[in-house]
């Protein structure tokens, strides 16, 4: 009887000690543990992208992405300049553009974030990201999407997700597309340029796709 408690006694102790049970638990949970926070430090919400967010001011932003992943740029449209922009991590696929309610420092309120560079890492949550396409953008919203014309300035920015779900579910979502390169001729591409708004419904995209080269999201907390 005693040799038999002390056998027991030895095989939990071994069970207990064996390295290769442990080391093969906590190999298992690693990887899905490192997805989950990479998905997080990529996301883009309403609230912000990664850990980006809209109630930062310039020194919050500082502290977060480092002086020096941080510069100063100035913004032009139509060949006119607007004001300065702060781009953080720049070239880099973890760019991200700060438009400011200010247009002079000191900078205090986040309008727009921005991303544009074609490797960016950054996405919602449903998947859309930069060089999504229109198609993919009008089945996530089961409903056409509008935007604007194609060919000039603001050609293929984004105007509203119509009475979709997804203006329910990103309604700070921005963004501008930009029609692949095609063999069509103008006529076909007609349709789809110029300034006026046009929708993902007009029968010039059945042979023509067009793909996001653009997100921003705005503040919408009334700051």
């Amino acid at each position: 009887m005693r040799a038999s408690i002390c056998f027991l006694i030895l095989t939990v102790l071994l069970a207990c000690n064996n390295p290769s049970i442990n080391h093969n638990n906590s190999e298992s949970s690693l990887p899905a543990q490192s997805d989950a926070n990479d998905n997080q430090q990529n996301q883009i919400t309403c609230w912000g992208i990664a850990d980006i967010e809209f109630e930062d001011t310039f020194s919050d932003i500082e502290e977060k992405a480092g002086k020096n992943n941080l510069t100063l740029d100035s913004l032009f449209l139509e060949g006119t300049f607007q004001r300065i922009v702060t781009t953080l991590w720049k070239g880099t696929n973890k760019e991200i553009i700060i438009h400011w309610n200010e247009s002079v420092p000191p900078f205090k309120t986040i309008k727009t974030l921005e991303i544009s560079n074609p490797a960016s890492s950054y996405h919602f949550v449903n998947g859309i990201k930069i060089g999504s396409s229109l198609t993919d953008i009008v089945n996530l919203n089961n409903a056409p999407v509008s935007l604007y014309g194609f060919g000039w300035d603001y050609g293929g920015t984004f105007a509203d997700f119509g009475t979709g779900k997804l203006a329910g579910d990103i309604p700070c979502f921005g963004g501008v597309f930009e029609l692949e390169s095609s063999n069509n001729t103008n006529e076909i591409i007609a349709p789809l340029t110029g300034d006026k708004k046009i929708s993902s419904s007009d029968p010039a995209f059945k042979n023509q796709e067009a793909k996001l080269k653009v997100i921003r999201i705005s503040n919408s907390n009334g700051r």
